[in-house]
């Protein structure tokens, strides 16, 4: 009888142990899905902040350089992983805006695409810059990037500068569903009108850190992402101020 009870026990620690990593990967690696047909939980950003709570659910972070480019993404922390951190390590020479989703799950919740995301400071501050370069994520089996934007000579000259440093991307078409062209595009709202729209890649965005988290991306970037980002500021230094 003991040795069938400690059977059963043993069972259930193996049970128990397993659900338990479970949850744990999907703690660190939340859901992200982006594909058309896909639609947002809220049509704007009133409707966001009617239901989910600033500094709880998500965080608006702005810093300003006074200069003529904005980095942004409406899309960071857990909504499309990994794409905070990109942004944030243009933060020392560009201005930067992210919108962040910090909910312990369900962060796609806070998913409003850019051709309806109204955010009042992000709308105030792309207003005030000339250039926008935004970072999204996608859906993808490759490690790739889209480069899109109306900016299609800046686009041009990233998708080179990745190339040559290794990475696979390519500039897409204005038909292209992730162009990011369209006028009511939060990225198109600025002085110019230019912009440059990176789509990223999951397997990408999770090459460029030892531990893919919500709170572990930030202090596990690695080589791979330094020499991303080191080839996009590149093409940036010739192109803005």
């Amino acid at each position: 009888m003991q040795e069938e009870w400690n059977q059963v026990m043993k069972k259930r620690c193996i049970i128990w142990l397993i659900m338990g990593l479970c949850t744990a990967v999907i703690w660190q690696c939340p859901q992200e899905i982006k594909a058309s047909g896909i639609q947002d939980k809220y049509a704007n950003f009133a409707e966001l902040a009617e239901n989910e709570t600033e500094g709880v659910d998500y965080n608006i972070e702005y810093t300003d350089r006074g200069t003529e480019l904005l980095v942004l993404s409406p899309h960071g922390g857990g909504i499309e992983g990994g794409v905070s951190e990109i942004v944030r390590a243009f933060s020392d020479e560009y201005s930067t805006y992210l919108f962040e989703g910090i909910k312990s799950s369900q962060n796609l919740d806070l998913h409003i695409t850019s051709n309806h995301f109204d955010e009042p400071t992000a709308l105030e501050k792309v207003a005030e810059h000339s250039y926008v370069l935004s970072v999204h994520g996608y859906n993808d089996t490759e490690e790739h990037t889209l480069v899109g934007g109306t900016d299609k000579e800046g686009g041009q000259a990233i998708v080179d500068a990745l190339v040559e440093s290794g990475f696979s991307a390519e500039l897409v078409d204005e038909n292209h569903r992730l162009a990011g062209t369209d006028p009511d595009n939060l990225n198109n709202k600025n002085k110019t009108g230019l912009s440059i729209q990176l789509e990223i890649s999951i397997p990408q965005r999770e090459a460029f850190f030892s531990r893919f988290g919500l709170w572990t991306r930030e202090s596990s970037c690695n080589k791979k992402f330094l020499g991303y980002v080191t080839a996009i500021k590149n093409v940036l230094k010739e192109r803005y101020k």
